[in-house]
């Protein structure tokens, strides 16, 4: 009797301890948020002056478990349609190698500019490889974890349309006054 007693303990012993190695060393899957105010972007296209500058946001989300994690590297990227017609540019990172952040949270990811000709589309992404802190070592590397898409459509600024639409109607005042002499 005391000998199955014995090997049912050393069961659950073996048990509890490969179930609690298995939770630190297992890193959950996680997926970045991209947005440009802190909360969850819809995907719509957002209209914007030439020159247009604001901070964008970013969360980590690991399926509401509050993890930490390590930013270890940042990437940002852009394109424009048409090709080569605008660019975007970060001029201000505030997120940095090194930090640490919690998921679920927003954060400041860093300060934007966008500018083109009027009718440019410019996609904005990032990327950040994270790594989870567990004690004092680190797990391998998430990523890059690529963020979803912010669209950005550049359109005039409203008193350039006042400004073309005043002189287009001078024009025809024009044409009109010299049509009757």
């Amino acid at each position: 009797m005391r000998g199955k007693a014995a090997i049912v303990w050393l069961g659950i012993i073996v048990l509890a301890l490969s179930a609690s190695t298995t939770a630190m060393g297992s890193v959950p899957p996680a997926t970045l948020g991209l947005s440009p105010y802190p909360s969850p972007y819809q995907g719509e296209i957002i209209e914007v002056p030439p020159g247009d500058i604001e901070t964008l946001y970013f969360h980590i989300d690991d399926g509401g478990l509050g993890g930490w994690y390590h930013v270890v590297d940042i990437s940002f990227h852009y394109t424009s349609h048409p090709a080569g017609a605008g660019w975007a540019e970060l001029i201000d990172p505030i997120v940095q190698v090194g930090q640490d952040y919690q998921a679920s949270q927003w954060y400041p990811f860093g300060v934007i500019q966008v500018d083109g000709p009027p009718s440019t589309m410019i996609d904005i992404q990032i990327d950040l490889t994270l790594q989870e802190p567990n004690g004092w070592t680190l797990h391998e590397p998430i990523g890059p974890i690529w963020s979803n898409t912010i669209t950005k459509h550049i359109t005039p600024e409203p008193s350039s349309m006042l400004a073309l639409g005043t002189g287009l109607f001078g024009l025809g005042g024009l044409l009109l006054r010299r049509r009757r002499s």
